[in-house]
């Protein structure tokens, strides 16, 4: 599950274009990533449907990678 078995305190949802990718990193190695040392919290991208299935294949392979993929 996204949040894991303890729910978060703050749950922040990110829309996000398939394709950016780069983008979603950005979020994730600075204010999306883990603050550590607070109040537990989860951050979801929010994506809408790929182009093409080579898109799709990277999106899974992305969810895989970091669970954080709606």
């Amino acid at each position: 599950p996204p949040c894991g078995p303890t729910p978060p305190f703050l749950l922040v949802l990110v829309p996000s274009a398939p394709s950016h990718a780069a983008r979603r990193q950005a979020v994730r190695d600075t204010w999306g990533g883990d603050a550590g040392g607070g109040l537990p919290t989860r951050t979801l991208f929010v994506l809408g449907v790929p182009g093409g299935p080579g898109e799709q294949e990277a999106l899974g392979a992305e969810a895989r990678r970091f669970g954080d993929l709606l």
